[in-house]
C-alpha cells in the first residue's frame, strides 16, 4: 500500500525544515546533535500540550544508579483508576519525557488511566544494560508503591520503538524472577529485533522518515562493548515467549522499517497462546502517533489503541 498522504506530506515538511534549518543527516550527527535538533524540531508536532481535568506532576524515584525523574498524570477520579506505565522511545539515545508528553495526557484521558512516564539512561554514555536496569527498578519500585495515591493492582507497561523494546526486555526479566507486577503490555512501533534482518528494514529503510542507516547507529551506541543483537534484550521476537507473559496490544506501521518486528512478535504471542490484539496502520510509518497533529488520521488508531488497553484492564478481555 502507498503512504497515506499525510505521511507523504509530512515527510516533505520535514525535508523543507531540515533544509532551511541546515539539519545535518542523521549519519553526520553525534547524539548530543540528534537531541538537540530533536528539541528544536518539537513545535514541528503541533501535539496538545494540555489537556482539561489532568493534573501533571513532576517526580523522581530511587533506582540502582540513583534518582531518575517520572513525570506522573492524574485524571479527576484517578485513585480507583488503572495505572500505565509509559516508555519512551528514541533508539535508546536520544528522546525524553517531552517527547510523550502528548501521549501520556491522551492516555491519561482515552482509557482513563493514572500514567507514569518514566525516563531511562540513554547510550551511548550508558550503553546496555542500564536502560534496561533503570526501567526494571522503576517498575518494581512502582508496584511497590513510590508514587502514592495510584492503584496497582491493574497495572499496564508499555512504550514507544525502543521504549516498547525496553518494555518487553524488562518483562523478560520480572517474569524470570517470578514476580512479575504487569497485567497488560502495550506495544507501540515496537522495535524488538536488532539483527537487521527482517525485510522490512529493507523495504522501507530509506524515505520513510526513519531510516535503516540511522538504525545502525542506535545499535552501535546500545549494545556498547558487551551486547550482542541475537540477545533476548536486545531481540525478544527472536526468542519463544514464556508462557506467563501478560496479554498484549500492539499497534504497529505497515511503511516501517520495524514493521515486521511486530508481526514476528505476533507470531511468538500465537506460539505460546498469549492472548494478544494486532493492528497495522495502513500507510503510515515508524512512530506516526507522535505526529498525530500533522497526521490527523493517526487519531483513529490511536483510539482503537487505547480501547484496547481498556478494555484489556477493566475487562480482562479485548
Amino acid at each position: 500500500m502507498p503512504l497515506h498522504p499525510e505521511v507523504t506530506a509530512l515527510i516533505a515538511l520535514l525535508g523543507d525544515w531540515q533544509k532551511e534549518n541546515g539539519v545535518p543527516a542523521r549519519t553526520g550527527q553525534n547524539f548530543p546533535e540528534q537531541r538537540h535538533w530533536g528539541r528544536v524540531q518539537f513545535p514541528l508536532k503541533k501535539t496538545i500540550e494540555e489537556r482539561s481535568g489532568v493534573a501533571v506532576e513532576k517526580q523522581s524515584i530511587a533506582t540502582r544508579d540513583g534518582e531518575r525523574p517520572v513525570r506522573v498524570y492524574r485524571p479527576e477520579g484517578g485513585n480507583a483508576l488503572p495505572t500505565l506505565v509509559f516508555v519512551h522511545g528514541g533508539g535508546y539515545a536520544v528522546g525524553g519525557l517531552d517527547d510523550v508528553h502528548h501521549e501520556a495526557l491522551r492516555l491519561a484521558v482515552s482509557v482513563p488511566a493514572n500514567v507514569v512516564s518514566i525516563s531511562y539512561r540513554l547510550a551511548p554514555e550508558h550503553p546496555w544494560p542500564a536502560g534496561i536496569d533503570d526501567g526494571e527498578d522503576l517498575i518494581e519500585a512502582i508496584a511497590k508503591g513510590a508514587i502514592s495515591g495510584i492503584q496497582t493492582a491493574k497495572m499496564g507497561f508499555g512504550g514507544i520503538s525502543a521504549g516498547a523494546g525496553l518494555a518487553a526486555a524488562v518483562t523478560q526479566r520480572l517474569l524470570a524472577k517470578g514476580r512479575s507486577p504487569i497485567s497488560l503490555l502495550f506495544l507501540m512501533s515496537p522495535w524488538l529485533d536488532m539483527t537487521q534482518t527482517l525485510p522490512s528494514t529493507t523495504l522501507y529503510g530509506r524515505g520513510h522518515i526513519l531510516e535503516r542507516s540511522g538504525l545502525d547507529l542506535f545499535i552501535e551506541a546500545y549494545r556498547g562493548k558487551d551486547g550482542s543483537a541475537e540477545h533476548p534484550e536486545f531481540s525478544p521476537a527472536r526468542h519463544p515467549v514464556p508462557s506467563d507473559w501478560p496479554a498484549t496490544v500492539m499497534l504497529s506501521a505497515e511503511c516501517d522499517p520495524l514493521a515486521d518486528d511486530a508481526a514476528l512478535f505476533a507470531r511468538r504471542l500465537a506460539e505460546s497462546d498469549i492472548p494478544h490484539v494486532w493492528r497495522v496502520a495502513r500507510g503510515m510509518t515508524h512512530a506516526f502517533h507522535a505526529w498525530v497533529g500533522q497526521i490527523p488520521s493517526a487519531s483513529v488508531e490511536t483510539d482503537w489503541m487505547d480501547a484496547r488497553i481498556r478494555d484489556g484492564l477493566t475487562k480482562g478481555r479485548f
